[in-house]
């Protein structure tokens, strides 16, 4: 996906979403005029080396999807900077990293899974200058869009999905029969994308995404996941691509959309815009009911200034790690090792430091710095791999991540994002008939009032625990025919899946037994969890298969 452009002093290696590759000329100017923090917000990694001195810079993406590793003391003949973690292997092991990669699929702040070795954090530039011993490396942020305070009207969103959806040229539209999706397609459904939806084919869900083909007349592919489809080559496949094992079920879908030379595009990124990252997320127990019963009724800012969330200390508290639970299919002797190197602290303080350079950078409002930490992180190193792994070197673009979005985004407050609240408003001005049908993870028709919409979720988790009520509600609902949830991985994840990933999955690091244990569960309804764990598993192995201190058993 690397274009190579040679302008004036400089060489520009540009890689990125599809069409979305910067004005040179304007980067040019401002590299002269010495401007840097204007280059913020771009949708992929410009490298821009001059010819004259050979210094160069990088910039990476506005939310950190695209990696890049630095080496701050490279030794003779070692990488300096590198997209691929694995160009450092040989470098001693973060396990703070390794826990919290296993966790959550994601890393806090600049780190890595190799101590020494730095990940450039999201919208931040990097300059390397030659000496006569050693190269000298500094780093700048880019502007700070998290801290633009003018509030976006529904008006300016609209104009700026208008300007964006003409980059688009045929697209392939991934369908969850979300709210993000739905958006999408209100945003592109004059381009006469092709929709792509996967999962248990009589799922509601699924069934949802259909009518809405049907009733939009586009074209829709349907893709079951089948065993077969989940061969070791797959994952092998991914890790020398993208050194990532994650949402491998994204597979077929970008492999349609590669064959038939589609623009791939999710909703990734839209829980900016949707509200999902806010700190009611966090909340424990009835405080979290508390917070999202005051959101539905518009008055959750309220709620929050008394409970403090626009404290930097009390959000931390919401944050903070607290136990190894993930380390249950570590090997015995790796994770009672892990356990006694206080690793929960470390993290806890990488969570302190982040926020303080969040402050740094004149950020005052801690529930935005939490939204920023799960967009950086959870968003940019995990969610956004459904699309940087499925699409696998062919293009892709995400709405979210267009450059005026990124500021007009956190400029509303969260209190108004909450519950999809500018999706709906967006979706009834664009496509109304959209709203006709419920949503994915609700009964009520998404027109309905929100406190409808939330209680017929609170009704569906109800239904699915109690058989009277499922009962009922499969007599008197449009969808009662269909079973609740797509992700059906009961079939997946077996024994035999194990066996095939088993070289995949050094017996150094994990506990063989304890997975296979786990697949024969006597719940296989939704294996997803675990298919996912897995996958997190494969890529740390991959990342970390080389390494003399794993095969040590970290006895030192």
């Amino acid at each position: 996906m690397a274009k190579h452009t040679e302008l004036g002093e400089w060489a520009f290696i540009w890689y990125g979403e599809a069409n979305t590759e910067p004005g040179l000329k304007r980067v040019e100017d401002l590299l002269a005029s010495g401007h840097l923090t204007e280059l913020w917000g771009f949708r992929g990694v410009l490298v821009a080396i001059n010819k004259v001195d050979g210094c160069f810079y990088v910039f990476n993406d506005g939310y950190g999807s695209f990696p890049v590793y630095v080496n701050s003391s490279p030794k003779t003949g070692e990488p300096i900077v590198s997209d691929a973690m694995r160009a450092f292997e040989g470098q001693d092991i973060d396990w703070a990293s390794f826990y919290q990669f296993l966790s959550f699929g994601y890393i806090f702040g600049g780190h890595s899974l190799f101590h020494g070795i730095s990940r450039l954090e999201a919208n931040h530039g990097l300059k390397v200058e030659y000496g006569e011993e050693q190269p000298v490396i500094s780093r700048f942020p880019l502007k700070n869009f998290w801290t633009i305070s003018a509030n976006s009207s529904i008006d300016d969103l609209i104009d700026i999905f208008r300007v964006e959806a003409e980059g688009f040229g045929d697209a392939q539209v991934m369908m969850s029969g979300g709210w993000d999706s739905r958006l999408l397609l209100s945003v592109l459904e004059h381009k006469k994308p092709l929709l792509f939806t996967h999962g248990d084919l009589q799922s509601r869900e699924v069934a949802i995404v259909r009518d809405i083909a049907s009733t939009c007349g586009l074209p829709l592919v349907e893709h079951s996941f089948e065993p077969r489809d989940f061969r070791a080559g797959l994952f092998s496949n991914y890790l020398e691509k993208n050194e990532s094992a994650m949402f491998a079920h994204w597979h077929t879908a970008g492999l349609h959309a590669s064959q038939n030379e589609l623009v791939m595009t999710a909703g990734t990124f839209g829980e900016v815009l949707g509200g999902h990252y806010g700190t009611l997320n966090t909340l424990p127990g009835k405080k979290k009911y508390a917070s999202l019963f005051m959101h539905m009724l518009g008055a959750g800012a309220l709620l929050d200034d008394v409970m403090h969330l626009h404290d930097q200390q009390t959000v931390l508290k919401y944050l903070r790690m607290s136990n190894y639970g993930v380390f249950w299919f570590v090997e015995s002797q790796l994770a009672e090792n892990l356990r006694s190197r206080e690793l929960i602290e470390q993290s806890n303080l990488r969570l302190g430091a982040l926020f303080h350079s969040y402050e740094e950078q004149g950020m005052e409002d801690a529930q935005a710095m939490f939204e920023r930490f799960y967009t950086e992180h959870r968003g940019g190193q995990y969610i956004n791999r459904q699309l940087t792994n499925a699409a696998q070197g062919s293009g892709f673009r995400n709405i979210f991540t267009n450059r005026e979005l990124l500021a007009a985004g956190p400029s509303i407050s969260f209190s108004q994002r909450a519950h999809n609240k500018i999706n709906k408003a967006i979706i009834k001005r664009l496509n109304p008939k959209l709203l006709d049908f419920p949503m994915a993870a609700t009964l009520a028709n998404a027109r309905r009032p929100l406190l409808v919409q939330e209680s017929s979720r609170a009704a569906r988790k109800f239904a699915e625990n109690n058989s009277v009520v499922l009962s009922l509600y499969k007599k008197l609902s449009r969808y009662g025919d269909r079973s609740f949830g797509w992700n059906n991985f009961g079939e997946i994840v077996s024994q035999e899946l194990i066996e095939r990933l088993s070289h995949l999955l050094s017996d150094k690091i994990w506990n063989h037994e304890r997975l296979n244990t786990a697949v024969q569960s006597h719940y296989p309804a939704n294996m997803y969890p675990l298919f996912d764990m897995i996958s997190k598993a494969i890529t740390i192995n991959y990342i970390l298969q080389y390494n003399p201190a794993v095969f040590d058993g970290i006895q030192k």
